[in-house]
């Protein structure tokens, strides 16, 4: 019965799905609390409450707190009438979510991505994945209501594109209509975003940051991905796709320092990523610095990021102060962030910060030490988020939702 909502173009169609979207975005609101976010009169939102919970899209979830009198009925939307999917596709592993429509999970698949993982191989993956699912858990293809997808970019959101990713484990992710390989396969409408708008959007919505508007989330691993929100919507450079994504990796934080993939020098990507991070602890090790890493592989050449968060875990000195130094960098660039923004909340998620406490912990205390100095009155909260690894595909669910009620 959405679907049948969805396809309509009447005003009385268009405000039945504003009003299902605002109670699918805020659950156990009342009549009136409906008809103000909404804008529409008592009586006209009233009718439309009702006649959504008739075709079963809302019911009522409870009652309102009365210091006297009836007590007013709250609504929430019924969240198995149809579902949808969030694919995640990143540099070291792929996930596929199966959702209900207040997006919690109710399958998910994980795929860790290496040299065989092929545009054509994860796609046939993606699809199967999501027929197993769905005959898994007795969902008819029909009730699948949107795939949404996050992925690594620079991307043609528009068109559907995955245009040319850096530092992908296998060949051939340029160019890759994504959207419309998928939708060869499922009478759905699908939906490409970044994966760092994805993700804050999902913990936003039901994740670390449900009650902030001014939110960053970045993920540092391979690469240094940045989503912004201010003031509850989503920030998105000038000229759309044409600007590609953020790019906070190549802010710089030492104009005399190491040369960038980008040709640069000093950007943060050349400091505080995965591959920047591994550089340094082999350039160290083969000037023959003494480390228990040594102890764990037979050529410096073999040194990965695994074997560094192992020696920090071991109170490694060596690999203590490289991660030191380089949180230094990571908290340089978070301040310059917070000292321009003021958000209130700052995610950071990604392995360098989930899998090395020191570096995250290190990269905190020296953004506020920085920006303190200026604004000793802003308050910043810093979390991992709530949602982990599958924020990304959460968000993506999300993403399609809104985009199918805003339409």
């Amino acid at each position: 019965m959405l679907k049948e909502i969805l396809e309509l173009t009447t005003q009385k169609g268009i405000n039945l799905k504003e009003v299902y979207n605002v109670v699918r975005n805020e659950s156990d609101l009342t009549k009136v609390e409906i008809a103000e976010k909404t804008n529409l009169k008592f009586s006209t939102c009233a009718r439309l409450i009702e006649e959504l919970v008739e075709i079963g899209l809302l019911y009522e979830s409870g009652e309102a707190h009365s210091s006297g009198g009836r007590k007013a009925k709250k609504y929430a939307i019924t969240s198995t009438t149809n579902y949808v999917v969030g694919i995640d596709i990143s540099r070291t592993f792929s996930k596929v979510l199966l959702m209900t429509l207040d997006l919690n999970p109710i399958e998910e698949q994980r795929f860790e991505m290496n040299e065989t993982s092929t545009p054509d191989v994860m796609i046939k993956f993606y699809i199967n994945t999501i027929h197993t699912m769905l005959k898994k858990n007795g969902i008819e293809e029909s009730s699948l209501l949107g795939i949404g997808i996050s992925a690594i970019g620079p991307l043609d959101t528009k068109n559907g594109i995955i245009k040319k990713p850096l530092h992908f484990p296998a060949s051939g992710w340029e160019d890759i209509p994504i959207v419309d390989r998928v939708k060869e396969y499922f009478d759905t409408e699908v939906v490409l975003d970044y994966g760092e708008n994805s993700a804050l959007s999902a913990e936003q919505r039901q994740g670390a940051a449900k009650s902030d508007s001014s939110i960053f989330h970045i993920n540092k691993g391979v690469g240094i991905r940045l989503g912004i929100m201010l003031n509850g919507e989503i920030l998105r450079p000038r000229g759309g796709d044409k600007g590609g994504a953020f790019g906070q990796g190549h802010m710089v934080v030492d104009i005399h320092g190491r040369k960038c993939t980008c040709g640069n020098y000093g950007c943060m990507n050349a400091y505080s990523t995965i591959p920047a991070l591994v550089k340094e602890v082999k350039n160290h090790l083969k000037r023959g610095a003494d480390s228990v890493i040594h102890d764990q592989v037979d050529n410096v050449s073999e040194v990965s990021f695994s074997h560094i968060v192992s020696a920090i875990e071991e109170k490694d000195q060596l690999c203590e102060q490289i991660v030191k130094d380089t949180a230094y960098y990571s908290g340089t660039g978070l301040a310059n962030l917070i000292t321009i923004f003021h958000p209130s909340k700052i995610i950071l998620s990604g392995p360098m910060y989930r899998e090395l406490k020191l570096f995250y912990d290190m990269s905190i205390e020296t953004a506020m030490n920085r920006y303190k100095k200026l604004f000793p009155d802003l308050e910043v909260t810093f979390t991992q988020g709530e949602l982990g690894e599958n924020a990304a595909a959460i968000g993506a669910g999300g993403i399609v939702l809104d985009y199918l009620l805003s339409v």
